[in-house]
């Protein structure tokens, strides 16, 4: 309440109202004056009380018997625009522009309900006006420039910033918005360029030259790039990431002498654990497409340094875990996720990746508690519901199994693979219910939507009819099944003809 009644008292010493000296002498205000500026006061006064209605009352009572004080129109218009009315905010400001158009601050603020309406094309006339009116003005030019690019003009955009940089000489915000807009405009030269002039301009900031390195990467100018990194090296020469873009540019034909070489970075811990990821991710194809022991033993010792040196970073343990499943040593992997999962419980394809060692190791009580932690960890994942319900049915609690298969039935959205592997599964829930003629006409339901070239259900909805009694219709759908997934216990089926 105080700096309301600061805020009033200063606005007593402005020129709306009359002084009561001149040269020292009393002066006596004429009633009337002084019940005019009172009226402006309360207006005032409720509208930095945030009572905006009450000020708008005022401000109209005011204004009706004073039309000609501008700043009276320009606190209405702040009221209307408080509440959101931005057709009357607009029209007060108008004749507050009217009665004092050399206002500048009128001006800008009919910009922004110009802005807030979405009518870029008359914010963009107010602030070129406002630049041949205040031509030395920065910030109407920035303000123009974003206005241009908001108005899909990025060209006279560019103009307002060079015009800018006459005003202010360069700077890192004017160079870094050039950029972006040469960027979107598919100049890639001058967008370059302008990284350039950053990290000429400063060079103690090596981050410019690394931004710069990396644009010439996507640019596909690799040549650039590593002269870039080279020059990087030449100022800083402990600059770990420079050091491992070249060893990735300057890389042989041997996986193994290039991850070898990696070890002193990833045993650095200012390298960024993200810049060592990056680097092994190509691998993990390689990995998983033919396994190579030495190649994954240089990998799993570089995981291993990743656990060292980043002890308290998730995502080394992940990448750690990650590398051990490709590597198929699953239980090891375990362990690395468990602790991944410890750090930050927020990362799901690591929960899912868990739950996918716990299936493949049957290890279904450990499956369901994770399960249900996922589950509240992610309310909103279907996939974990879906490892719930596997776990519940191999447990043979069919009915919870249901409950949260259907649960994440609806919020499987368009994904259909999920969507009738979870088909599947309350079918096998129904199953083990010995509710047959149920689980029939689930899976039949989903033969028209994908079902047909699933081999899980078309194998389960044989085995519902089996054990329906309809035993050649069962051994149709087996030998569908047979047909997109060889399977050993298949072929017993249909030789045996029945379960």
């Amino acid at each position: 309440m105080k700096n309301i009644i600061f805020a009033l008292c200063l606005l007593c010493s402005s020129s709306l109202f009359s002084q009561n000296t001149i040269g020292g002498n009393k002066v006596i205000v004429p009633e009337a004056e002084v019940k005019r500026q009172s009226q402006f006061l309360e207006a005032e006064k409720e509208r930095l009380l945030a009572h905006y209605d009450k000020a708008i009352d005022r401000y109209e009572k005011f204004l009706y018997n004073n039309p000609e004080v501008d700043a009276g129109w320009y606190g209405l218009a702040r009221s209307f625009a408080a509440k959101e009315d931005y057709v009357k905010a607009q029209d007060a400001i108008e004749k507050a522009i009217v009665k004092s158009p050399d206002n500048q601050w009128y001006r800008i603020f009919q910009a922004d309900i110009f802005g807030k309406t979405g009518r870029h094309k008359d914010a963009i006339t107010v602030y070129e006006t406002l630049t041949k009116r205040w031509p030395d003005n920065p910030e109407f030019y920035r303000q123009l420039a974003y206005l241009y690019v908001l108005n899909k003009d990025p060209k006279s955009g560019l103009k307002a910033l060079d015009k800018l940089e006459q005003i202010t000489g360069f700077s890192e915000e004017t160079a870094d918005k050039k950029h972006i807009i040469y960027v979107g405009l598919g100049d890639d030269k001058k967008a370059a360029a302008e990284l350039l002039r950053l990290a000429d301009a400063y060079p103690r900031k090596p981050e410019y030259r690394h931004r710069l390195a990396r644009f010439y990467e996507t640019m596909g100018d690799q040549a650039n790039a590593r002269r870039v990194y080279e020059d990087i090296l030449r100022r800083h020469p402990n600059a770990s990431v420079a050091q491992l873009a070249l060893l990735s540019k300057g890389k042989s034909n041997s996986d193994a002498a290039y991850l070898n070489s990696l070890k002193p970075l990833f045993s650095d811990p200012r390298t960024p654990i993200d810049s060592k990821i990056k680097e092994l991710l190509p691998y993990f194809e390689k990995l998983g497409a033919s396994p190579d022991p030495a190649l994954a033993q240089n990998l799993l010792e570089l995981g291993a340094i990743l656990e060292k040196t980043h002890p308290d970073d998730a995502k080394a343990w992940s990448i750690s875990g990650d590398l051990l499943y490709y590597s198929n040593r699953p239980t090891e992997a375990l362990e690395k996720y468990r602790q991944c999962i410890r750090l930050s419980p927020r990362v799901f394809s690591v929960w899912d990746n868990t739950l996918t060692i716990l299936a493949e190791q049957k290890n279904f009580d450990e499956m369901l508690r994770f399960a249900e932690q996922a589950m509240d960890a992610f309310p909103n994942q279907p996939k974990a519901y879906f490892y719930y319900g596997i776990a519940a049915n191999l447990k043979g609690q069919y009915d919870d199994a249901i409950n949260q298969l259907e649960q994440a039935m609806l919020m499987v959205g368009s994904n259909t693979a999920l969507r009738l592997d979870l088909t599947d599964q309350i079918g096998l829930s129904l199953l083990g219910k010995k509710e047959f003629s149920a689980a029939i006409t689930r899976y039949e339901q989903s033969l028209a939507k994908g079902g047909e070239q699933h081999p899980g259900i078309l194998e389960h909805y044989g085995d519902a009819l089996s054990l329906n009694g309809q035993h050649d219709r069962a051994i149709e759908q087996w030998k569908k099944a047979n047909t997109l997934r060889k399977s050993a216990t298949l072929e017993q089926k249909i030789a045996a003809g029945k379960l």
